[in-house]
């Protein structure tokens, strides 16, 4: 415990700083997050089915991802199709007859690029540098909660197969905290800048974004379960890797951003 309280200690500044300044900073602190998640990803799924991805060329699709969601988003998606040709083609032409390499290659571009490049977008919109809180405010505060109330009061497992620790009151109780959170964050947030979103609205956000975050951990979850290992790396003290950190992150950002998009 001590680890991880010593590393959101020196991490929440460093967060802090990176959204306060934005634009290019944020874009390279993304890459960078985004660059590390991908090479853990690779590293946990490489060996496992025969799979041989290429370290490289995953990240380097993923770089040209993030490039597109903050120079020219329409990009996106043309190069969602150009990276599944690539990742098809090393195949084709490696003689490779194992479809879980271009799977697994597809499905970490979207799991980790394509999602945190939601913040990019969020980033950019009117406000963007304090609307962009909410993805932490709420992952950040939905893990916390979940953690602490599970621990005291969780008698029914969430998912046991996948998670044993998780429990279904430490989920509601990083729920509420989420919504209560998030709640104040909009009271003061629109009393200083007007965005128009009313406090149901950031509730509603906020109850939705909290469940999908948990998803997100889920999620990561399941691919430690599938190959077999405990953590995804041992980058930071008391949280395992980069994607054991900012795994409720990468599934919350999309989440949030459309969700303001439709409710604005």
């Amino acid at each position: 415990m001590s680890k991880r309280i010593w590393t959101g200690i020196i991490g929440i500044p460093v967060l802090a700083a990176v959204i306060i300044l934005g634009g290019p900073v944020l874009y390279a602190a993304i890459s960078l997050v985004a660059s590390m998640a991908l090479y853990e990803y690779v590293k946990s799924v490489n060996g496992n089915y025969d799979i041989s991805m290429n370290f490289w060329l995953e990240i380097l699709l993923g770089l040209l991802m993030l490039a597109a969601f903050y120079f020219d988003a329409q990009w996106v998606f043309g190069l969602l199709v150009l990276s599944v040709a690539l990742l098809v083609g090393r195949d084709v032409f490696k003689g490779n007859v194992n479809i879980f390499n271009t799977v697994f290659g597809v499905y970490g571009l979207l799991y980790i690029p394509f999602f945190l490049g939601h913040l990019l977008l969020l980033d950019q919109m009117d406000h963007g540098n304090m609307l962009i809180w909410l993805i932490f405010i709420i992952s950040f505060g939905t893990d916390t909660f979940a953690y602490f109330v599970g621990m005291r009061f969780g008698k029914h497992r969430l998912s046991p197969t996948i998670s044993p620790k998780k429990s279904v009151e430490g989920s509601v109780g990083g729920v509420v905290a989420a919504v209560l959170l998030t709640m104040v964050f909009g009271y003061f947030f629109e009393a200083s800048s007007g965005v128009g979103l009313s406090l149901a609205k950031y509730g509603i956000i906020a109850f939705v974004a909290s469940l999908v975050s948990q998803l997100g951990d889920l999620a990561a979850s399941m691919i430690k379960r599938q190959f077999g290992i405990k953590d995804f790396g041992n980058l930071l003290p008391g949280h395992g890797g980069m994607l054991d950190r900012f795994d409720s992150v990468i599934f919350a950002a999309p989440a949030i951003y459309y969700m303001i998009m439709a409710l604005i």
